[in-house]
């Protein structure tokens, strides 16, 4: 179903945007972007002015084939409220930025198989959640792999105050709990690499495995590390 009052054969011609131009550098990131006013509508050559939505300038764009140009509309547009979605979702200002950054990207990319099945604003708003659901799992994973690195080798912090070497020894006796749920050999894996922070290959001469072997023994059992590691009270 095509959108509402969105036509995608209506190839006119518009003006770049002003105030809010946003380009693909070399490096595949967009430069230029930062909040701004709804995009100006074309000027027209009759005398009434044609008001033209900024769905169907860039549907208009995508018709002549005008990516840029097409990209350059829906940032100025839906910039500001995705950014905003964004930061809500993942409650980091910075982890935002990065994941508003990838939805343009992508949404670049995949212009050309743009359908016009919904809005614009509809896809990219499908196009944010996604991201950032992989970027709160990357978030969790990055997370237990700092909890396992510091817990596992039962350093002191000497920096650390009485309550705070109370609740890193708890932290400690949840973690022993939790890699009592993993076969012998999975938990050999583990503590290899986050305990005496060894590589794969090291690891692949010790257990006589190969080491994209051990890499993934390790992969499959985060996962469940983790959930038994929070069963058991750790990262609170």
């Amino acid at each position: 179903m095509p959108i509402p009052g969105v036509s995608l054969c209506a190839c006119q011609k518009h003006p770049p945007l002003t105030g809010n131009a946003a380009t693909l550098d070399g490096g595949g990131f967009f430069v230029g972007w930062r909040p701004s006013e709804s995009p100006k509508e074309p000027v027209h050559s009759s005398v009434a002015k044609i008001p033209v939505s900024p769905d169907q300038a860039a549907a208009d764009a995508l018709c002549d084939g005008d990516f840029d140009h097409a990209l350059t509309i829906l940032m100025a547009q839906y910039g500001d409220e995705l950014y905003r979605h964004c930061r809500q979702v993942l409650r980091d200002a910075d982890l935002a930025a990065d994941v508003h950054q990838t939805v343009f990207v992508q949404a670049y990319r995949d212009l050309s198989d743009f359908a016009g099945r919904s809005s614009f604003r509809t896809w990219l708003y499908a196009i944010a959640r996604h991201r950032c659901l992989d970027a709160l799992k990357m978030q969790r994973r990055r997370r237990l792999r700092f909890v396992l690195s510091a817990v596992l080798r039962e350093e002191a912090d000497p920096g650390l105050s009485s309550r705070e070497q109370m609740e890193q020894r708890a932290q400690a006796q949840a973690m022993d709990r939790a890699l009592g749920v993993l076969k012998p050999e999975v938990r050999i894996a583990v503590l290899l690499r986050y305990r005496e922070e060894m590589s794969f290959e090291d690891m692949a001469k010790i257990c006589g495995a190969p080491a994209a072997t051990l890499q993934a023994r390790v992969a499959r059992a985060l996962p469940k590390l983790r959930k038994a590691f929070e069963k058991e009270g750790g990262m609170r």
